[in-house]
């Protein structure tokens, strides 16, 4: 059994790897902890960042929204994503992927030397690079989640992108109906007085 060092120097090197690991593993313990660190260490970076101008209260507050934000975000998408994978014909667990998506937080864990540099960087340079480095960590995460869901259910590449979207599109198409029926229910409600 590896320990949480290595597993996190192969999610960082050999994702794809690794989270088939992970899930195989069925590694929740080190998913947690890797959960906790990747979640909380950049809100406590960026805390004491922050309580030099005094907003110390208001992060404190963001920072608890935050952590177990990422919490239920993390259990809902593990059932949901495992749900959908499986409608998908793909054959893996749900505590598997649960693991797995454990550790789509380590890119988090980049913010804190990104904010750290942009801070000697000339300021006409700094929003740029800041932006960049919430995309690059966005994208990398997005890759993480695609490769648990490909490495737990074993499945392709392109089915692990059309079970990440399917849960939205659902939800979007459900939206779309309802405010239609809310439409056409108003709409009859309304007296026809041109008739």
């Amino acid at each position: 059994m590896t320990n949480i060092m290595e597993t996190l120097y192969d999610v960082i090197f050999e994702p794809a790897k690794a989270m088939k690991d992970i899930a195989g593993g069925k590694k929740v313990k080190q998913a947690f902890i890797a959960f906790f660190v990747s979640t909380i260490l950049p809100v406590w970076a960026l805390s004491k960042g922050l309580a030099t101008a005094n907003m110390i209260d208001f992060t404190m507050v963001i920072s608890i929204m935050h952590v177990f934000g990422s919490l239920l975000i993390w259990f809902a998408g593990a059932a949901v994503f495992g749900l959908t994978a499986e409608l998908f014909g793909g054959q893996g667990t749900v505590a598997g992927l649960f693991s797995a998506m454990g550790f789509i937080h380590i890119p988090k864990l980049f913010a804190i030397p990104l904010w750290a540099l942009s801070i000697l960087l000339p300021p006409g340079v700094r929003p740029f690079w800041q932006v960049a480095g919430i995309v690059m960590i966005a994208i990398w995460t997005l890759y993480l989640e695609i490769a648990a869901i490909k490495g737990t259910y074993r499945i392709s590449g392109s089915k692990a992108v059309l079970v990440l979207l399917f849960p939205a599109a659902a939800m979007l198409l459900m939206l779309v109906l309802a405010a239609v029926f809310l439409g056409v229910s108003a709409m009859s409600a309304m007296p026809m007085r041109w008739l």
